[in-house]
């Protein structure tokens, strides 16, 4: 389902989501059409039930290239207090198999079908700018959304670590 159809789902009035975001950002996740590199169909529902760091991001943007490594090595440290991260790109599949081949990063990257930009509004970053990250709890609730550059403090304040 796209992120348009679920949109005419939820009901939307003069843009704004009507449901609380809190309720609805895992099953926008869930909904949204996305790929693995490969164009293989992939499902955001693998990535639930730990909390999870979203980052939007594309080749073309300076500010995601720049924290790509912070986030590459925040990834593995997490891991252990059951922290996952995921890329989801706006971009073409060529260019970013490209651009990984060489920064590779240490989390799994899922392309976005084109709606990526609808699909990161929804999830509150109105300006459609990027980076965007978006720090999900188990259940898909959104924790945090971070617009720009992401610093570790930042991000480390966003995490609900044990």
């Amino acid at each position: 389902m796209s992120v348009t159809t679920l949109f005419s789902r939820r009901l939307l009035l003069g843009g704004l989501l009507l449901l609380p975001l809190g309720a609805v950002a895992g099953g926008l996740l869930d909904s949204a059409v996305l790929t693995e590199l490969n164009g293989k169909p992939a499902s955001f529902a693998r990535y639930q039930g730990k909390t999870t760091v979203v980052n939007f991001w594309a080749t073309w943007c300076a500010p995601c290239r720049k924290e790509m490594p912070l986030l590459s090595a925040l990834a593995p440290r997490l891991a252990a207090r059951q922290v996952r991260f995921v890329g989801i790109a706006l971009d073409q599949p060529g260019e970013v198999a490209a651009y990984l081949k060489q920064l590779p990063v240490s989390y799994p990257v899922l392309m976005s079908d084109g709606e990526g930009i609808a699909l990161m509004r929804a999830l509150g970053n109105r300006s459609g700018g990027l980076p965007f990250t978006v720090v999900l709890d188990e259940q898909g609730r959104p924790l945090a959304r971070i617009a720009g550059l992401v610093s570790e403090a930042e991000l480390m304040k966003a995490l609900p670590l044990r």
